[in-house]
């Protein structure tokens, strides 16, 4: 069965497809073409449209079909973009009233085609309430973001580790999973739990986003550099990653002052999250500080700069979020803010001088290319410390100095510059700075040298 360009171009708006979408698409249509039962595991890019590879299938085979989705966010996302093509669209979740969920149980049941939303914890309460044999037999199941079967069923989500034995026993003709980041781990592990370890077809697409520039920085204050960094108008949209809720909130408020952002996390009723979304949607000058609450699925495509406040934890989530940032393409920034004494798995990929590009994808288990196309390991740029210039000038020139009396002197209003040194910095922050800068030995150098030139 070949695939249908003009009806991509009229639904999707879309003239051509990549490689991996043409591989998964014509796939999948043989498969049903032949009547075969079908596995199939994508691991595409973030942005690399990983949607189009099963909506298109759908719409093009008028099929039957459950999409298995993580986030109720996602889940209304993609119910938009279901509908938007011209797909008879169900949502089943938690919350809704009995008389409503039975009249589109009733509706899936009556229709011939048609696409059911639903997340792993509605399955096991449809089992629960026997009503699992209306999604017998589709044509097609998909599960998004299949890396959360693992990242979330072996901790938080208990109902994704039944995913797999559900599956089997709704049989669809065709089962697909999606997602991002892989890494081999999470590759066994996804064929494991959800496949059965039963053959399966997989298309690993590469993890490298070629428009990414990685930056690591070893920080003397985050807040300031967040602030250096989005200074530049051309750095946004953008968001910064935050591990806390509370430190989410802080760092929103503190910034406020200066920029256009807000806060975002899973704490936040959904009416608020909403709001928050279509506020930071439909901005272009926005900054977002979220939690890891916020990402997947989630289709902006002109964020130009992405801050991981600490270091990340692990290779596929930082992978995952800072692929939020440039699905248009165009050149995008991943900045990792870290404290000299920060810890972190992966640490050394960020710190140890080595290609950072190199480091992501080695261990994704990918062969990297020769040539790095883009970190600060590799293309020495400008970026540096905020304040560090700033600092180190001051001691040079006022070496005998206590530590209370350096972070007053660059605080305070200068007569000589006519301004304060370090407006925006406060007094604790320098102290940290200096901390930092005297465990790393930048003062005893400059002692040395003071010391050298006397003689």
């Amino acid at each position: 069965m070949n695939i249908d360009y003009s009806l991509l171009k009229k639904t999707f708006h879309i003239s051509y497809l990549r490689p991996y979408q043409q591989l998964i698409i014509s796939n999948i249509l043989n498969c049903h073409e032949r009547r075969q039962e079908g596995r199939l595991l994508a691991v595409l890019p973030t942005g690399g449209g990983k949607s189009l590879c099963f909506m298109y299938p759908i719409l093009a085979l008028k099929a039957k079909s459950i999409i298995i989705y993580p986030l109720l966010s996602l889940m209304n996302d993609q119910e938009k973009r279901f509908m938007e093509a011209g797909i008879d669209t169900v949502v089943l979740k938690g919350g809704l009233e009995k008389e409503e969920r039975k009249r589109r149980i009733r509706h899936i049941r009556n229709v011939k085609s048609c696409a059911v939303i639903t997340n792993p914890e509605t399955l096991v309460a449809m089992k629960d309430r026997s009503e699992l044999d209306v999604l017998k037999g589709f044509d097609i199941a998909v599960v998004d973001e299949a890396h959360t079967v693992i990242t979330w069923g072996e901790t938080f989500r208990e109902s994704y580790m039944e995913l797999g034995n559900m599956l089997e026993e709704l049989s669809p003709k065709m089962i697909l999973a999606f997602t991002a980041t892989a890494d081999p781990e999470i590759t066994r592990g996804i064929m494991r739990s959800l496949f059965m370890n039963r053959k399966t077809y997989i298309v690993h697409g590469t993890s490298d986003r070629e428009n990414i520039f990685y930056h690591a920085i070893r920080s003397l204050s985050k807040m300031q550099d967040i602030r250096k960094i989005l200074s530049n108008r051309d750095n946004r949209p953008a968001i910064i990653f935050i591990e806390s809720r509370k430190t989410t909130e802080s760092i929103a408020s503190a910034l406020s002052d200066s920029f256009s952002i807000r806060a975002y996390h899973a704490g936040m009723d959904k009416d608020m999250k909403k709001e928050i979304e279509d506020w930071f949607m439909s901005s272009d000058n926005a900054v977002l500080a979220a939690t890891s609450a916020y990402g997947m699925g989630m289709d902006k495509r002109d964020i130009r700069t992405v801050i991981h406040y600490s270091l990340p934890q692990s290779v596929p989530d930082f992978l995952q979020e800072s692929g939020r940032g440039g699905r248009d393409w165009l050149r995008t920034d991943s900045y990792v803010l870290y404290y000299h004494d920060e810890k972190s798995p992966i640490r050394s990929i960020f710190t140890g001088g080595r290609c950072i590009r190199h480091g992501l994808l080695e261990a994704m288990g990918e062969e990297s290319a020769e040539e790095c196309l883009g970190c600060s390991s590799c293309i020495r740029d400008e970026t540096k410390p905020a304040g560090e210039e700033e600092i180190l000038r001051y001691i040079r020139h006022h070496p005998f100095m206590r530590k209370n009396s350096i972070a007053k002197g660059l605080t305070s209003y200068s007569p000589l510059f006519r301004k304060r040194r370090l407006p925006e910095w406060t007094a604790d922050e320098i102290r940290h700075a200096l901390d930092t800068l005297i465990e790393e030995g930048h003062v005893i150098e400059i002692f040395n040298r003071l010391i050298l030139n006397r003689f």
